[in-house]
């Protein structure tokens, strides 16, 4: 049997169906009154980037690169504007966070958190459920990566706890009440992700937005907005989650005691462990107060990464091998590039105006609303908060403000749901993957806790 030239990994199938739409609409549109025909090509090269990444046709930096062969093929942008996302440095301070996320992953910090809190407040359920939010809290400004907090720190707590309980209390299932404490950090994550600028790698894009329209967005300020209605939302979520889960359990036996074993055998700190919780100390240090002190996020980031390299804790080979980080890095730079070309061709000013005057016979804040709402539930349509943010965010803060609304409210309000949203299903970030991938709680119950807290958390906000 004659074997095969094409590329296995490839969909050919969907690429095909993909393109033939992308001819389709380039050949038969025509561009609406306020956009260019070049603008109007980009919103076509754009929308079938996010389809192909969706529909999975291939490894994602493969397909973007087919796609921007195509946009400088026919003349739409140039060679260089293609890779004008590089020359912007959030794919830069992603790889260094991405670095440092290595570091910080080799230490017991987050488990010793959580067996401390589970040994003073994990006698019941609900003392167990705050004892994983404040390990989630703690962890969130200084592990700048959601996707290594839930599987560095929650997806083995959950397991472990599961089995555990399930093991000791007779009538509880695992797959009971692992289903209660999957949904239970997962949505917590999503709520800290939100609550901190360095709780989530996203969230630099964020930034980048926000700066894009003279917003000068600190640490202290995101906080500042973020920390009341994160916490109200932290602190319902366990009552919430067991009405919908019912995991039929309250008192959990010995449970403080195992936590305290466990705490035990872990043993003292290593004397690198402590030298990497103090360099992260100092980090988040520098990071909340880079405008008091002059030196911004990137250069605090790579300051820990050149200690860390010098002292032998993290090594260069091992920055420079995972696929995984550049595959993100690469991604991220193409899209911003992206990006850039839609609003350099007018395509992001004449979305904003389409969208600002559909709603814009509303009152403006009832306009608002209804836009917030529509980024919150468009989360259903992608598998990441990067390629959402990155396709959706500048858009949607143009449109909130040609409505009248304050600026900085509105980059908060979609700075917040970027990350609020992951609630919504399983499939919506890595961390909702990992933590689905334990099998203790069915897509339907995951959707239906989903659109609960979702409409709790927004109402909040």
């Amino acid at each position: 049997m004659k074997e095969s030239f094409l590329n296995k990994n490839i969909k050919f199938s969907r690429l095909f169906i993909i393109t033939a739409l992308a001819i389709f609409a380039w050949l038969f549109l025509e561009p609406q009154p306020g956009l260019s025909k070049d603008g109007l090509h980009m919103i076509i090269i754009f929308v079938a980037s996010m389809a192909g990444i969706m529909l999975d046709i291939c490894p994602p930096v493969a397909f973007l690169f087919m796609v921007m062969l195509a946009a400088n093929l026919t003349g739409t942008i140039e060679a260089k504007q293609g890779f004008s996302g590089f020359e912007n440095i959030v794919p830069w301070l992603l790889f260094l966070v991405l670095s440092l996320t290595k570091v910080i992953t080799k230490t017991t910090l987050g488990m010793r958190l959580a067996y401390i809190f589970m040994k003073y407040f994990g006698k019941g359920i609900i003392g167990l459920s705050y004892s994983i939010i404040l390990t989630e809290f703690f962890i969130a400004p200084i592990l700048p990566s959601n996707t290594a907090r839930g599987a560095s720190v929650g997806l083995p707590l959950v397991k472990s706890l599961s089995q555990y309980i399930s093991s000791q209390i007779k009538g509880i299932s695992e797959k009971s009440i692992g289903g209660y404490l999957t949904i239970l950090y997962s949505y917590s994550n999503a709520i800290c992700s939100a609550m901190f600028i360095t709780a989530m790698i996203s969230n630099a894009i964020i930034l980048e937005s926000m700066n894009s329209i003279d917003i000068e967005m600190t640490w202290l300020m995101w906080v500042k907005f973020t920390i009341i209605p994160c916490s109200i939302i932290l602190l319902l979520l366990p009552f919430i989650i067991r009405i919908i889960c019912n995991p039929k359990v309250s008192n959990l036996g010995n449970i403080k005691d195992l936590a305290a074993k466990n705490y035990t055998e872990l043993g003292k700190l290593t004397e690198k462990e402590k030298f990497i919780i103090l360099t992260f100390g100092i980090m988040l240090f520098m990071w909340i107060f880079s405008t008091q002190i002059g030196v911004p996020v990137i250069v605090t980031t790579l300051l820990g990464v050149c200690v860390f390299l010098l002292l032998g804790i993290l090594d260069v080979k091992e920055m420079m091998s995972s696929y995984s980080t550049f595959n993100a890095v690469f991604m991220l730079g193409i899209l911003i590039s992206y990006v850039n070309c839609l609003i350099s061709l007018g395509a992001i000013s004449w979305f904003s105006g389409v969208i600002s005057a559909s709603i814009g016979d509303f009152d403006p804040k009832i306009s608002f609303l209804i836009l917030s709402i529509v980024y919150f539930f468009t989360h259903y349509f992608f598998t990441g908060e990067g390629s959402r943010i990155i396709a959706l965010y500048t858009p949607f803060l143009a449109t909130g403000i040609a409505l009248g609304i304050d600026k900085i409210t509105v980059a908060m309000t979609l700075a917040v749901f970027s990350s609020m949203s992951d609630v919504l299903a399983n499939y919506t970030c890595t961390v909702s993957l990992t933590m689905f991938s334990t099998g203790y709680i069915t897509a339907k119950k995951w959707f239906l806790c989903g659109i609960i807290v979702a409409f709790i958390s927004m109402i909040i906000w």
